[in-house]
């Protein structure tokens, strides 16, 4: 059974990430990324983040970020 989807923008056109068949040490190279990438881990980034503000790809990022952080969760709930 498939847990997530996303359908992402980019400039190839829409793709699909299912997050239950990432690898943890993906996830956790995508979270880093992305910590990288704006400065700050989510929890601060969610505080800033203004969707009147924020270019079209920052609220896609917000979006596959966070359900990268639930699912790195859920699999450290399960073990």
């Amino acid at each position: 059974m498939i847990k997530k989807r996303v359908f992402e923008s980019s400039e190839m056109g829409p793709s699909e990430t299912v997050y239950d068949a990432l690898t943890s040490h993906d996830i956790d190279c995508r979270i880093k990324s992305y910590e990288q990438k704006y400065g700050m881990p989510l929890s601060r980034y969610r505080k800033q983040f203004s969707c009147d503000d924020a270019l079209p790809w920052e609220g896609i990022d917000l979006m596959d970020w966070e359900v990268l952080v639930e699912e790195r969760s859920r699999r450290a709930r399960q073990s």
